[in-house]
């Protein structure tokens, strides 16, 4: 089996997962088929996974990489890829990423946490952004406890009017 089918297999199985008709226990069975035989690791062939699904813009394949990584506790090790995917927007799980960004604490995620206030997909746009940018600011104030102050004071013109009020009390205002 190409590694095309595989991963269309694996998005048929992750689907069914996330319905609830289908098992962990059949997913890690057919990883470990998958790579048996290949010269890769479970880690290798999520990277492997989750690519192509950047080179194809495929947005339901990120979310089952998401799904996916957090099953197999790999999560921490796609990070990166995971922050160059915070501003595409060919894809709807920004706010996916910036809980596990905040999950593990990632400081260096906050340049690119700040550039997500000016995003204005229409998933994101519930209550004037307001969901997301509470969600950016509290995660900017988890991972960077010591710069979260200036940090926010900067965004704070891009912030959802109805986050005014919490973003003044989080910063000290």
């Amino acid at each position: 089996m190409n590694s095309q089918d595989v991963f269309e297999g694996l998005d048929a199985l992750m689907d069914s997962f996330i319905g609830g008709e289908s098992s962990y226990q059949e997913i890690s069975y057919f990883i470990n088929e998958s790579i048996s035989g290949r010269d890769i690791d479970i880690l290798d062939f999520l990277h492997e996974y989750i690519e192509d699904g950047i080179k194809n813009k495929d947005g339901d394949r990120i979310e089952f990489c998401i799904v996916l990584s957090g099953l197999l506790k790999k999560d921490k090790f796609l990070l990166n890829v995971y922050k160059q995917l915070l501003c595409e927007g060919w894809h709807s799980r920004q706010e996916d990423i910036v809980d596990i960004i905040d999950y593990y604490g990632d400081a260096s995620a906050v340049p690119v946490l700040i550039k997500c206030f000016d995003l204005k997909y229409d998933w994101l746009a519930l209550n004037s952004f307001y969901s997301f940018h509470r969600k950016l600011m509290w995660t900017i104030r988890n991972v960077d406890s010591r710069n979260y102050k200036e940090t926010l004071r900067s965004v704070s013109k891009k912030v959802s009017p109805k986050l005014k009020a919490e973003l003044n009390q989080c910063i000290g205002k």
